[in-house]
């Protein structure tokens, strides 16, 4: 079935939106800063997953701690992330399912994320919607982490239905300010673990992607409008 009207295509995020790896994320970090004798509190961490390194290290660190350590940090989270913890990350329940339902109502989608492309591209098998989506992008293809809009613009240009019939989803408060800085309204979804009054300024707030599936015509009567 083809859709002749409301929203044409959705942009989505990975990291904390399909598949659940927020909370490993902030233990990389964790690990990383407690290993260069910065003994942050996982819980302080938490709140800056979803920006980038390049922003979440000098936010949690002094400019001593940023002489110091920065860059062994960044490199060290990477390590344990990719060596230790990717591995464990899963995705949300009936996702797939939820991208074949949106396919079928003839909406384009394409995964926008700031990680390097062979992370995303083990998203993807993780997650079995290689033949759902019709592109991703990667931290190739921005200079700058979110809240920069880069990562969003990136997958607007890339994505083949009009920008003024498209959505973002999303589950941070930087995906967020990224996408309305992208002139985009989002979905933000709990899934991802932050508070709805961090989530307030997102055009919806639902569960996780199968409640957009749900609410496919609350969406839709927006895009019409």
């Amino acid at each position: 079935m083809t859709r002749r009207s409301g929203v044409a295509g959705i942009i989505f995020d990975v990291d904390g939106t399909l598949v659940d790896s927020n909370e490993l994320h902030a233990e990389a970090w964790r690990r990383a800063f407690r290993e260069a004798g910065h003994p942050i509190p996982i819980e302080t961490i938490r709140d800056h997953i979803g920006k980038g390194g390049d922003l979440l290290v000098p936010d949690l660190l002094d400019a001593e701690g940023m002489r110091s350590s920065a860059r062994k940090i960044r490199k060290r989270r990477k390590e344990i992330f990719t060596r230790e913890l990717l591995p464990k990350v899963r995705p949300f329940p009936r996702v797939r399912e939820s991208l074949e339902a949106l396919r079928d109502l003839g909406i384009r989608m394409l995964l926008a994320s700031s990680a390097p492309a062979a992370e995303v591209r083990r998203h993807v098998r993780t997650l079995g919607i290689g033949d759902l989506i019709d592109g991703t992008t990667s931290s190739a293809d921005a200079m700058f982490s979110k809240p920069s809009p880069e990562i969003f613009q990136a997958a607007l240009d890339e994505i083949e239905a009009p920008k003024s019939r498209t959505m973002i989803v999303g589950d941070t408060p930087y995906d967020i300010l990224a996408a309305h800085r992208a002139s985009t309204p989002i979905a933000a979804v709990r899934c991802g673990g932050f508070s709805e009054e961090k989530l307030e300024k997102a055009e919806w707030i639902f569960d996780d992607v199968p409640e957009i599936v749900e609410r496919i015509d609350q969406i839709d009567d927006y895009f019409r409008r």
